[in-house]
């Protein structure tokens, strides 16, 4: 298979960060990313390993679309 083919089962998708993500997640927050694509999905979970959260663990949703 070469590097352009994407099985159907394959999501890929770009994911853009704001800045209020970004310092979210630098805070000790949980990104929970929602890749939706039209035969699969994928749910990952983004955190800081820098970053300790001393309040509890905050989360915040994005959700993108697969090519």
């Amino acid at each position: 298979m070469s590097a352009e083919e994407i099985s159907p089962r394959e999501l890929r998708a770009r994911v853009r960060l704001s800045r209020h993500e970004i310092a979210h997640l630098w805070n000790g927050g949980v990104l929970s990313l929602k890749v939706e694509g039209q035969d699969a999905e994928a749910d990952p979970e983004i955190s800081c390993a820098d970053a300790e959260s001393s309040r509890g663990v905050r989360i915040l949703v994005k959700r993108v679309s697969a090519t």
